[in-house]
């Protein structure tokens, strides 16, 4: 009965034991991950904290406040990367803020491990390898700032969701789009004379020309984007408008080397247009194309600027046939609406 009733206090000094281990446990845990923010939110530059927050680098530009334009590594396509910055630039000058984008301590799948020359120096700033900062300062000018705030890494809806939505059908929207891209957004010097020569090289003697964006790849199967129209809906509407517009010549634009096969058996090989672009054959579905870049290509910085460059000879020409992606944003934003012919394919969100 004794040692009975001894077990059974031991037991109770146990549990009371185990309780005050746990919660004591749960204390720890708590303050570790409060020093943990704070170490982070405070002491730690370049974090990955997802909401938006205020940070103390110097004493400098007192009477600025800096928005550091940030996405969480390793980030997504090039263009897609270009409209989070856009919107963030966007939501900061609206607030009296000046954005300065970093995609240097916040990788993309373009960066390198060595700097890249712009035109006006190097950078390990995957940003500035294709476009100048928004509003003219960089990382360095910001390294002692004394107001920073960092932008939030979820996913941000900003302004620019109304623009891209009415872009493809709106003149007003294009024209918005197009004005907040001159003023905010411009190519570094190297950028602008590769895209320069290449239109030399690609439209020299060449007019009347019909572009065509072909996404295909990755875009069949991302969810909850808009749908890409298929190789024979692209080819269909191709040759309709290019024979019932008398278009001379079409500037394809695609990632997918089995849509370029199809385009080279229904149309005559000298009346279609190529640039310089890294193409995917076989796609499996497994990776999408950012990722294939990177890992295959001898240079991602390179495989974008062609890319870049792709988008941009789209955007000189005299018609356009694509879908709703940010290539064709991008595109009509540079063209400001003086395309002869415009066909944006709308089929949905891939739910």
């Amino acid at each position: 009965m004794l040692s009975q009733g001894k077990a059974y206090i031991n037991k109770g000094f146990a549990d009371k034991m185990k309780i005050k281990k746990i919660f004591f446990w749960k204390i720890c845990k708590k303050i570790y991950y409060k020093l943990k923010y704070l170490h982070q939110k405070h002491l730690v530059k370049f974090d990955l904290l997802e909401e938006e927050h205020a940070k103390q680098f110097g004493n400098k530009f007192p009477d600025k406040t800096f928005y550091i334009i940030r996405r969480r590594p390793p980030a997504c396509g090039l263009l897609s990367n270009f409209h989070w910055v856009l919107n963030h630039t966007i939501y900061s000058i609206s607030k009296g803020f000046i954005p300065v984008v970093d995609m240097e301590n916040y990788k993309t799948f373009y960066s390198e491990n060595f700097p890249v020359e712009t035109g006006n120096g190097k950078t390990l700033n995957s940003w500035e390898y294709y476009f100048q900062q928004p509003c003219g300062y960089s990382l360095t000018d910001i390294k002692k700032a004394k107001k920073v705030i960092f932008c939030e890494l979820k996913y941000f809806v900003g302004e620019l969701q109304d623009v891209a939505n009415e872009t493809c059908s709106g003149t007003i929207a294009v024209s918005k789009y197009h004005s907040f891209l001159s003023q905010y957004f411009k190519f570094n010097q190297k950028t602008t004379e590769y895209m320069r020569n290449a239109k030399e090289r690609f439209f020299t003697d060449k007019k009347n020309i019909l572009g065509v964006l072909h996404r295909g790849t990755d875009m069949k199967i991302t969810k909850a984007h808009y749908t890409p129209a298929s190789i024979d809906q692209t080819l269909q509407k191709t040759q309709e408008i290019f024979q019932k517009e008398n278009f001379d010549y079409i500037f394809l634009l695609t990632e997918e080397q089995e849509a370029l096969d199809k385009f080279y058996e229904i149309f005559n090989r000298k009346e279609i247009i190529v640039n310089d672009q890294q193409r995917i054959k076989g796609f499996n579905g497994e990776r999408g194309v950012p990722d294939i870049i990177q890992r295959t290509s001898p240079s991602a910085y390179k495989s974008g600027l062609d890319y870049l460059t792709g988008v941009y000879l789209l955007s000189q020409c005299d018609g356009i046939i694509a879908p709703k992606v940010n290539g064709t944003y991008f595109a009509l934003g540079l063209n400001n609406n003086k395309y002869r012919y415009s066909y944006i394919f709308d089929l949905g969100i891939n739910l």
